[in-house]
């Protein structure tokens, strides 16, 4: 076999020239080197001459030429003989022995096509492959299992990464929204409802169901110094420089709005000397002179708790001071700067109310972080025992995925249980919801009314006050004028 695989390798590599002489006859087919030019290539001239060289390349040709030959005759020999052997073979069968091989062969494949259909008549049914039940389901057991399907589903949405349908809200739009954002870039100011991509901000700047319309100012920057796991607000170490016309530009801007309920909060600025204390004084003072009949919240730091950071703020003319407390206290170093703590904010609070009694104070939080809600209430307690008079309790919204996760959407129902214990403790005003922030619209309307009661209130002493002056003042000159008189008779 492997001479036979030699020969016909030859007689290949001998009919290889002719085939390139015929080629090189064709139109357009290009010119094939001679066979003296390959005797050259490969040195043969170069070591024999070209005679002998001619001589042994015709001599290669002869050879290869009657192998190739050679190994056809010795192959037909073998094709014959074999084929010789396989008509002795089939003589030699009985042909209607052949013929009831393949019946048998036939009805064997019938058979066998015939049990494969039965075993599939008598084979499994839809109800096997339904939790191995034998049989369907009844009416009432169906829709008690999508039921519970469904509940799963729900119970999903609610822990998963997921938004449940109630913390879904329209994207902000209208004509106020366009205004407000507009003088924004004018003035080059920002604002805390874009800057932590509130859910509220469509309804807080668009006026809302109670016409009362309100936006959150951030001044001092954009660009916080201190890095809380849930604030998408930009953070560095060196901020820019406050901007010394800010406080009259937000008073402007105000002023131009013609809002309502206006939110004052700001940036930590760990880097200035005062940490911007005075700097929210003087906006405040701007406002109060450009726009007197506005109600001013201030949403503050902690000043690191130095009561003579915070007294400035707390006597510069605001009508709420709200500084959130924003978790429970086993996860404030989780949730917040390391620079932030718990008794810390509870002082800032605290001293608020004993430098101005008459000052409403606010504070929120955050649910669904990993909170209990033996710490919830206890945080509710603490708050009302610091002198706050406000309360916000809202679901924390991942703002990105380099924040902290979500740990459970709260549902309303659970809100609205948080609610009444806060009229419960005491508080004035309690917001309690799935979208509700520090800053809520409809905590402001609320907060609004309680302030014009004040007013009002205040407004009533006064003339009370007043007329009790006026008719003292007459009863004395009464008094007088009838003595007088008795005088002048006697």
């Amino acid at each position: 076999m492997l001479l036979s695989r030699i020969r016909c390798g030859a007689y290949r590599r001998a009919l290889v020239v002719p085939r390139r002489t015929f080629s090189s006859h064709l139109p357009n087919s290009p010119k094939q080197p001679s066979a003296s030019a390959q005797l050259e290539d490969i040195g043969i001239i170069r070591a024999y001459g070209k005679p002998v060289a001619t001589i042994f390349l015709w001599s290669a040709l002869t050879y290869m030429t009657f192998q190739a030959i050679w190994s056809n005759l010795y192959f037909d020999e073998i094709r014959l003989e074999t084929e010789t052997k396989i008509d002795s073979l089939k003589t030699e069968l009985d042909p209607t022995e052949v013929d009831s091989t393949d019946n048998e062969t036939k009805n064997g494949n019938r058979r066998v096509r015939k049990e494969f259909s039965d075993k599939m008549k008598d084979g499994p049914g839809f109800a096997d492959f339904v939790s191995g039940m034998s049989e369907p389901l009844t009416p009432e057991q169906a829709l008690e299992k999508a039921s519970a399907a469904q509940n799963r589903l729900q119970s999903k949405l609610t822990k998963g990464t997921r938004l449940p349908r109630w913390l879904k809200t329209d994207i902000p739009m209208g004509n106020n929204v366009t205004r407000i954002r507009k003088t924004l870039r004018d003035l080059k100011l920002h604002t805390v409802c874009e800057e932590a991509r509130c859910p509220n901000m469509g309804e807080c700047w668009g006026g809302g169901k109670h016409g009362t319309a309100t936006a959150t100012i951030m001044i001092m920057g954009d660009t916080c110094t201190r890095g809380c796991r849930f604030c998408s607000v930009k953070t560095s170490k060196t901020p820019a420089a406050l901007d010394p016309k800010e406080p009259e530009n937000v008073a402007t801007a105000l002023a131009a709005w013609g809002l309502d309920y206006i939110v004052l909060t700001s940036v930590d600025r760990d880097d200035l000397p005062d940490f911007g204390s005075n700097h929210f004084a003087s906006t405040v003072q701007k406002i109060r002179e450009m726009a007197p009949q506005m109600m001013i919240e201030c949403l503050t730091p902690d000043f690191l708790g130095r009561p003579e950071l915070i007294e400035p703020v707390a006597l510069s003319g605001l009508d709420v001071y709200a500084h959130n407390i924003e978790t429970v206290e086993s996860l404030q170093r989780m949730v917040r700067d390391h620079r932030a703590n718990y008794k810390q904010s509870m002082f800032v609070l605290e001293h608020v109310k004993k430098t101005k009694p008459t000052l409403l104070t606010k504070s929120s939080i955050m649910l669904g972080v990993g909170e209990s809600d033996e710490e919830v209430l206890q945080t509710m307690k603490d708050l009302r025992s610091a002198g706050v008079d406000i309360v916000t309790l809202g679901q924390y919204m991942r703002p990105t995925k380099r924040h902290m996760k979500v740990h459970e959407y709260v549902t309303p129902e659970k809100f609205k249980h948080w609610e009444q214990v806060g009229n419960e403790l005491g508080f004035l005003y309690t917001a309690s919801g799935p979208l509700v922030r520090s800053s809520y619209k409809a905590g402001e309307f609320f907060i609004s009314e309680i302030l014009r009661k004040r007013s009002a209130a205040a407004a009533a002493n006064a003339a009370k006050k007043e007329n009790q002056n006026l008719r003292d003042i007459a009863a004395t000159i009464a008094t007088e004028e009838r003595k007088k008189a008795i005088e002048d008779k006697i």
